[in-house]
């Protein structure tokens, strides 16, 4: 992503809307466990390079939908061999019994991460700043 001069924060954004176009800014927040702000400064990054554009949901004027542009359609190649080649690198040392392992265990643990923020109400980051941030949080 530096190549193009974009945050590396663009990375999962626009992978993530090659996958399901036409979301929400509020969607892509709570994919990403980040605040809408994140999110929103991030896209207008993309947006300004031509990657996405924003637009009003007809049905509600709160909401931005954003969807990926050609241009940003035609980096989709380019940046699934990124990912690819990211995890290998990542794998590199690990047999395919620890490769299995270690997938499963990112499962499980994205999915206890998703069930806290939903645990936390609408509104994770406001919350966890409200508890004091990540502090205690053993990782």
């Amino acid at each position: 992503m530096e190549r193009l001069g974009l945050p590396p924060t663009a990375f999962p954004l626009i992978l993530r809307l090659l996958w399901e176009d036409n979301i929400s800014q509020e969607e892509l927040a709570d994919d990403f466990l980040v605040d809408k702000g994140t999110i929103a400064r991030t896209l207008v990054k993309l947006e300004e390079a031509g990657y996405v554009t924003r637009s009003v949901d007809d049905k509600d004027r709160r909401v931005k939908r954003v969807r990926v542009t050609d241009k940003a359609r035609e980096l989709e190649p380019e940046l699934r061999a990124a990912g690819y080649a990211w995890d290998e690198k990542l794998l590199d040392s690990f047999n395919s019994h620890e490769k299995q392992a270690v997938l499963g265990f990112l499962e499980r643990m994205a999915e206890n991460a998703r069930e806290h923020w939903e645990d936390l109400g609408d509104a994770p980051v406001a919350n966890l700043q409200q508890q004091g941030g990540t502090q205690g949080v053993d990782l």
